[in-house]
């Protein structure tokens, strides 16, 4: 029963998750904030999906933290999202903030840092010492994890049909 509960609320929660940001993608394309030689309208509403590798990071995380029973699994889960989310702010303020050279020199380190990150923090989560025995196998985390994955890129593309973000 646990098991089925644990996948059920976590593909819910990714469909979610994934759908929001089609859905903030599409409003960004549309209506984004644009200056003076910088745009998030149009193409430029791709950085909006540099959200995934924070939901990836903050939900594998917040996984296997609680199948290690760690009692704060969810905050520190939601601790390494808010890690990768700055890493992904900052990516996508440096064109307005400090103009497209500051975006050659730095944007594609801060992306391979997003990306490195959503594989560290889950890692990372592994060395944390278990508060006691594991509330599933194994077996049914990884299932879970995959769950994540898959749920979070079923809603993104799904509503990304739906209302795809450069309409």
């Amino acid at each position: 029963m646990r098991f089925t509960r644990l996948l059920v609320t976590t593909a819910v929660l990714a469909l979610v998750a994934g759908a929001v940001i089609s859905v903030l993608a599409f409003v960004v394309a549309r209506y984004g904030p644009a200056g003076d030689g910088w745009s998030f309208r149009g193409n430029g509403a791709l950085a909006v999906y540099t959200l995934v590798p924070v939901l990836l990071a903050a939900g594998w995380t917040a996984l296997i933290l609680r199948a290690r029973s760690v009692g704060s699994w969810l905050t520190l889960g939601l601790g390494a999202g808010l890690v990768a989310l700055l890493i992904a702010l900052f990516d996508a303020l440096l064109i307005p903030l400090f103009g497209p050279g500051a975006d050659a020199a730095l944007g594609a380190v801060l992306l391979i840092a997003l990306v490195a990150w959503m594989i560290v923090a889950p890692a990372l989560a592994t060395q944390v010492p278990p508060a006691g025995s594991a509330f599933l196998s194994v077996g049914s985390n990884i299932a879970a994890g995959v769950v994540w994955l898959v749920a979070v890129l079923v809603g993104l593309v799904a509503v990304g049909f739906v209302i795809p973000a450069g309409s």
